[in-house]
């Protein structure tokens, strides 16, 4: 337990016990980590099937290739590189047969 002086740890008095978590208040309202991955994945698809197949679905076979600015206009992530859609490239292309290409202004540029 930490003190009202900084650099001071003190002991907790047997007073000093929190009252129980009511049951109702431990299970956590969220939906499982992996329902919510697939939410995302599902909702990620279908805003590339408005932009690149005019709202039909994705055909095996079909290849997108589109600016990794244009992506993040579409399928918008928090970390804007191309390794962040690197799950969705691969959810494409072994369930669904469809290749995302993302290309960066990156790309094309050697390091000396």
């Amino acid at each position: 337990m930490f003190s009202a002086f900084p650099g001071i740890w003190t002991e907790p008095k047997k007073d000093d016990v929190s009252a129980p978590i009511p049951e109702a208040q431990e299970k956590s309202e969220c939906a499982p980590v992996g329902k919510v991955k697939q939410n995302h994945l599902t909702d990620d698809i279908k805003r590339l099937e408005e932009a690149f197949s005019n709202g039909q679905p994705l055909e095996s076979g079909q290849e997108i290739n589109v600016t990794l600015q244009e992506l993040l206009r579409i399928v918008p992530r928090n970390r804007p590189r191309k390794d962040a859609y690197k799950h969705l490239q691969r959810v494409l292309k072994d369930e669904m047969g469809v290749n995302l290409t993302i290309k960066s202004r990156k790309d094309g540029k050697k390091k000396d």
